[in-house]
């Protein structure tokens, strides 16, 4: 949760030499209480002491995604200024736009992976198939089905064309806007089948108004839902996806900043305090190196690229 105003009105005075060094703002790319949001408040409450220095969130949304990375253009390079992305700007966009907004490789130096979310796939609780993957995908053999996704250009779209290449049935992304306005059709029946990410269910899931079928983790059982099995435990083994984070900086940034703070940021999500403040958003929190979160971009833009190109989406802007 972000400080309270008497809490954050007592800082400077509890701490003169943190008020007085000079602020690191961390751009957010979501709106202020979002999973995205409060995860980086969580870090930035976490960076302040072991720093030194003030760490000032700043929420950027819209421009599909890019908002904070495209902030990033023209500012500093001494570390005092870093940016929340997803994967989409980083490992996407190449493939999805005829321009990207950003060139991820040379406007932008990685500092650290923060996350995965694993997607789900999720029908009503009296859907056909018997509340397996496998029942469902055989209803829907003979006349094929829409699913929901919440977004155009997002994963889910491009997982809805990977499930049908896998599963050999005639399944077809449905886009809405956003998930607020796609699960209650998914709840009245309107649609047969939403994916998106599994935290977004979860709440119907538990209150059986939902049934989650099937979750894209690579391994082991999903802590919140762990009854839900995962996708390449039925019949679909290599049906592995995650939504995922990670912190950037202006390309300039020297490398020994970029790696004391990824160090710093690591350090923070594996504290008990920061697990238990962030566990009910349903995150796998991770960190690690700049070099490890170049190799996972360059993982996923290998392994996304096909999937795009074969689903024939190509954009020209976000």
């Amino acid at each position: 949760m972000p400080l309270s105003r008497r809490a954050f009105a007592l800082l400077p005075l509890a701490t003169p030499a943190l008020a007085q060094a000079a602020p690191l703002r961390f751009l957010v790319n979501a709106t202020a209480g979002g999973s995205a949001d409060l995860l980086c408040r969580a870090i930035a409450d976490g960076l302040r002491p072991r720093l030194g220095r003030p760490v000032v969130p700043d929420n950027r949304s819209g421009a599909g995604g890019f908002a904070s990375v495209l902030a990033l253009r023209g500012g500093a390079t001494d570390g005092s200024l870093i940016a929340q992305v997803n994967l989409a700007p980083l490992a996407l966009a190449g493939a999805i736009y005829r321009k990207p907004p950003i060139d991820a490789d040379a406007e932008l130096a990685p500092i650290c992976h923060l996350n995965d979310a694993p997607f789900g796939l999720a029908v009503r609780a009296d859907a056909p198939g018997g509340g397996t993957l496998q029942g469902w995908l055989g209803a829907m053999q003979a006349k094929g089905a829409a699913i929901a996704v919440n977004s155009a250009t997002g994963l889910p779209r491009f997982q809805v064309h990977m499930l049908a290449e896998k599963s050999g049935i005639a399944l077809t992304p449905l886009i809405y806007r956003s998930s607020a306005a796609m699960l209650p059709d998914l709840e009245a029946g309107h649609v047969p089948a939403g994916m998106t990410t599994a935290s977004e269910f979860l709440e119907l899931h538990r209150a059986g108004r939902l049934k989650l079928l099937a979750v894209s983790l690579g391994e082991g059982r999903w802590a919140e839902a762990p009854e839900v099995p995962r996708f390449n435990e039925q019949g679909l083994p290599d049906f592995v996806a995650s939504a995922w984070n990670a912190v950037v900086a202006p390309a300039g940034t020297p490398d020994a900043v970029c790696g004391m703070l990824a160090e710093q940021i690591t350090a923070v999500l594996r504290m008990p305090e920061t697990r238990q403040r962030l566990a009910p958003l349903g995150l796998l929190l991770t960190g690690g190196t700049p070099a490890e979160l170049r190799a996972r971009i360059l993982a996923d833009r290998a392994r996304w690229a096909p999937v795009i190109k074969a689903s024939g989406v190509v954009a020209d802007e976000p």
